[in-house]
Formats: C-alpha cells, sequence, structure tokens
C-alpha cells in the first residue's frame, strides 16, 4: 500500500477536517495514485522514523494545479488549524494559504476520506 505522510496537517487528519493536500509530486509518480486507491497515512515519511497513523481513500485521481479555491482552505484542513490554534511549521496556517494563493504554484491536488486510525 501506498504512503501519504502529513506531517504538520496529521492532527486535521486525525479530526477527519483535511479532506485535500497539495503535493510537488513528479508526473509519473502522482498519475499512480487512482480513485478509490487506499493509502496509508503517517505523520512522517517511514524511512524519516514517522509512524503510521491510518487509512484514506482517494475520492479522485491527483490533478495537477495551480487554482486555490476558497474551498480548499478548509478542506486543508488550515481552517480547523486555524480554530484549534494549531502553528504549521511554527508559523499560522493561514500564512501558507496566503503563499499559496500569492505565488500560485503548481501542485498535485489530492483529494480523500479518511477512513480510520490506527
Amino acid at each position: 500500500m501506498k504512503v501519504i505522510s502529513f506531517a504538520w496537517t496529521t492532527e486535521a487528519v486525525l479530526a477527519g477536517q483535511k479532506t485535500c493536500t497539495r503535493r510537488d509530486w513528479v508526473t509519473r509518480y502522482a498519475l499512480s495514485f487512482k480513485q478509490g486507491e487506499l493509502v496509508q497515512a503517517w505523520d512522517k515519511l517511514p524511512r524519516a522514523g514517522g509512524k503510521r497513523v491510518g487509512t484514506i481513500r482517494l475520492t479522485e485521481a491527483p490533478i495537477n494545479s495551480n487554482q486555490y479555491p476558497e474551498a480548499d482552505y478548509w478542506n486543508e484542513g488550515l481552517g480547523w488549524m486555524m480554530q484549534q490554534d494549531i502553528p504549521l511549521n511554527g508559523s499560522a496556517a493561514w500564512n501558507l494559504w496566503q503563499q499559496w494563493e500569492t505565488e500560485k504554484p503548481w501542485l498535485w491536488v489530492v483529494r480523500f476520506e479518511f477512513l480510520e486510525a490506527q
């Protein structure tokens, strides 16, 4: 089973408040993920000493996009993190969202549902 690590947003995943993630993946890797696929959710990559925290199911195949719709602020779990006063890499989650909206980087958008915690 494939792995996606969530690092700074793990708490939002476990709370069921994150249903979307953006990744700077190479195309070949991104296209290996399929709608309906079960994927292991980790707090950090296994090679970095992470631990498995649950399982997610992809609700659609990843798409490459530089669009940042307002709803994705919440889908990324960033709004929930702000409400809980949980920093994202030592900074407010809103700062990452503002950076994305300003720079509009092309990233792979991965939409999922959280199925179960480990």
